[in-house]
């Protein structure tokens, strides 16, 4: 022993253990820790960014025109042409990926013809499509999820919001799940009262747990029991993993707003203020003299309604022009360009090198784009493997064969330009 206790050691211990046990946390504690936690997790919001800028609604849309106030302090000119452009170059960037990877049809090939026709059967043309949409959702969040589920009719998979998966890893590389937290709300009628419910599903390999959370706090849903990831002939079984197929992007899980959305937003502001430049009455630098009103605002006004100015005597208005570099503006939007189609490793399809490389020059244009999309496919083959394990689990239960042995293998046709 390295020290020996007294009685009146032992009792202080013994309080500081019950004093530790008091401030641990349970289960449904911890779990509703992390649940609120993820609602401001800076990863959850760029997945949110994301579908933002996919949807095109950029943060440009939200600006206003801002001038120094007469307390010194920025106050909103509603009088000031607003434009605000935004553009669309992330939706372009995340639809080139996801088109160029499954945009036509992928193969699966194994060595058992029967166990061939049962995966072309379960990759059905809807499957298919979801996959694609998992690409654009990969992208777009950094990951996509697939939850397979068991049915009457047989296996499937449903697509899960990225936003809506708190991921529990086991390992560091984020291979293994030891849990997922599904987050997602509802809409319900609580007596005559319209309200949002919060769900909260616990998924691992023991089953899934449902709760509904109110006040920061979780209790158990009464309208869902705590359950198994299946039934079979009415009888209850789990996985041996948890239900949830992670693809992601790449294998940081970042999404490709990340990168570009800084280059989108100057794009923006700098065609915005460029056409609020032109459009602003007048571009210019207005020197009065001598004016017969009560002050810049009914100057504005009348100059803006009745295009004149009232003066006394020997008044007037003197116009100093500031100019428009175009030029410049011009430039800079290139950089931009260049810049952003760089940092999306995509393919921009008015460049002028397009229009006329052919073979090893169009390779060379298509460079960028294809070195992304091998990371993406090595992710997407790993995400793959894992919904043949829960197919093989599901035929291998519903006794239609043990195909666990057998190699599977997935081959994706990108399509490319040419110049014919």
């Amino acid at each position: 022993m390295f020290f020996t206790e007294t009685g009146k050691e032992t009792k202080r211990l013994n309080a500081l253990i019950e004093a530790g046990a008091k401030e641990l946390m349970s289960d449904d504690e911890v779990l509703c820790d992390r649940v609120r936690e993820w609602a401001f997790d800076p990863k959850r919001i760029q997945m949110l960014d994301g579908a933002r800028y996919y949807r095109g609604d950029n943060d440009v849309l939200m600006r206003k025109r801002m001038v120094i106030g007469e307390n010194g302090e920025l106050t909103e000119d509603k009088s000031l042409t607003n434009n605000r452009i935004a553009h669309s170059f992330f939706r372009k960037l995340v639809d080139q990926k996801s088109q160029y990877l499954f945009g036509r049809p992928f193969s699966i090939s194994t060595d058992d013809r029967e166990y061939g026709d049962i995966l072309n059967g379960i990759f059905d043309d809807r499957l298919r499509k979801k996959i694609q949409n998992l690409c654009k959702e990969a992208v777009t969040k950094g990951v996509a999820w697939l939850q397979p589920y068991i049915d009457h009719e047989g296996i499937h998979f449903q697509k899960i919001p990225a936003e809506e998966v708190i991921p529990i890893w086991e390992d560091a590389e984020h291979t293994v799940l030891e849990a997922a937290v599904r987050v997602y709300t509802s809409e319900g009628y609580e007596g005559r009262r319209k309200k949002t419910f919060t769900h909260v599903e616990y998924w691992d390999s023991e089953g899934v747990k449902f709760y509904l959370m109110e006040n920061g706090k979780l209790s158990p849903d009464p309208m869902k029991a705590d359950s198994c990831h299946m039934k079979i002939g009415g009888k209850g079984y789990n996985f041996k993993k948890v239900p949830f197929i992670p693809f992601k992007y790449n294998e940081e899980e970042i999404s490709l707003i990340r990168y570009v959305k800084p280059l989108i937003d100057d794009y923006d502001l700098l065609k915005s203020d460029d056409s609020n430049a032109i459009m602003d009455t007048p571009n210019s630098i207005l020197v009065v003299k001598n004016y017969d009103g009560q002050g810049l605002g009914e100057f504005r006004k009348n100059l803006s309604q009745y295009k004149a100015v009232k003066v006394t005597d020997d008044g007037g208005l003197d116009i100093k022009s500031t100019g428009l570099s175009t030029d410049m503006v011009e430039k800079h939007l290139r950089l931009d360009r260049k810049d952003l189609y760089e940092a999306g490793r995509g393919v921009d399809t008015q460049s002028e090198d397009l229009k006329t490389a052919s073979g090893v020059a169009l390779k060379f244009l298509y460079a960028d784009l294809d070195l992304d999309c091998n990371g993406i496919e090595s992710e997407f083959m790993s995400g793959f493997m894992e919904m043949v394990e829960f197919i093989n689990l599901w035929l291998r239960l519903s006794g239609q064969g043990d195909f666990s042995s057998k190699a599977v293998r997935f081959v994706l046709s990108r399509d490319i330009i040419i110049n014919e």
